[in-house]
């Protein structure tokens, strides 16, 4: 079944025993310190259901693997509260995971900030939240153990491009917000870094492993990604119908499955999902032009990047640079 996460109650088994496990990791990095009895702001449960709060668990198939939940600070503002990862499940990104959830759940409440705190002995958070977005605050709480509070502003940011991917039955496919790097005379350039939130529809966000560029191209039915060392795939170009811009903030395309990739360790070129296109021309009922169009995009893209024509060639370099 792979990672889901999923909205919760915190007060049943499960979450009451992620819930201790927490407490007794706090326990041991603080030992002086007592969740239940110190000087710690306090928190009832409650604040961690609906309407106001929010609870989530994630699960690696049917196995609970961690939490995160948010509480109402004032109207415009959440607090991020007992983010926690099981040993088994450190590594994979599952906090990140579970911090972008949370933050999309917080805008739909209609929360425009999100808040933390976090003490000193908790490294590996104090870097999870600021390579998430989230910068150094005042004292909000006058919690003693914490040593770091933290605000993220839930609000578009300015140069902030919505990517959207969907299906030719309009289903939502991979989507991410991305930063406008610039514009050259191949198309427009946008950016993420490995800590940008990609998603796969409703699906839980999963992170490219590297810094990666985009190329929305002026002309053409593809969309094609640009990705840093140590990414094994080097170059990773979508066959799709003419991306359409929805003013400057969303661009949208339609994949159509094929996929033009240049490896990065022996630089060979591959087409894939021949299958995956097969099988949707007949499931979704792809027109003839349809089907001529994508075949005739993947054999010119496939010639283009063998001889890596621009922008398959070094074109990509300058703007990976900007990332830096």
């Amino acid at each position: 079944m792979g990672l889901r996460i999923v909205v919760q109650d915190p007060d049943d088994a499960v979450s009451r025993g992620l819930i201790e496990e927490y407490l007794a990791d706090i326990a041991v990095r603080y030992p002086v310190s007592n969740m239940r009895t110190s000087g710690a702001p306090p928190m009832d449960v409650a604040e961690l259901r609906a309407p106001s709060g929010a609870w989530l668990v994630a699960y690696d198939g049917d196995e609970p693997v961690g939490c995160a939940g948010m509480r109402r600070l004032d109207d415009h503002t959440a607090e991020v509260k007992r983010v926690f990862v099981r040993p088994a499940g450190r590594g994979r990104n599952l906090a990140r995971a579970l911090m972008a959830e949370l933050e999309d759940l917080a805008r739909v409440r209609g929360y425009r900030r999100m808040r933390l705190d976090t003490g000193d002995r908790q490294p590996e958070a104090v870097q999870l939240y600021l390579t998430g977005g989230y910068h150094e605050v005042g004292d909000y709480n006058g919690n003693p153990y914490a040593r770091h509070w933290l605000e993220k502003d839930l609000g578009p940011q300015p140069g902030d491009v919505h990517v959207v991917a969907r299906k030719f039955d309009g289903r939502l496919h991979w989507h991410a917000v991305m930063r406008r790097l610039g514009e050259d005379r191949h198309g427009v350039w946008l950016g993420a870094t490995r800590h940008t939130p990609w998603r796969r529809g409703t699906e839980p966000a999963v992170f490219i492993p590297a810094t990666h560029v985009v190329l929305i191209p002026y002309e053409g039915e593809w969309v094609a990604a640009f990705n840093a060392a140590p990414h094994r795939t080097e170059l990773y170009i979508d066959v799709s119908d003419r991306p359409v811009w929805h003013g400057t903030a969303e661009v949208v395309s339609v994949d159509l499955d094929l996929d033009v990739v240049r490896r990065r360790a022996d630089g060979e070129v591959l087409l894939l999902d021949e299958d995956e296109f097969a099988e949707h021309t007949v499931a979704y009922g792809y027109p003839d032009e349809v089907v001529a169009g994508a075949l005739r995009t993947a054999d010119e893209l496939l010639a283009a990047v063998r001889d890596r024509r621009e922008p398959f060639g070094d074109a990509a370099l300058a703007w990976l640079a900007k990332m830096d």
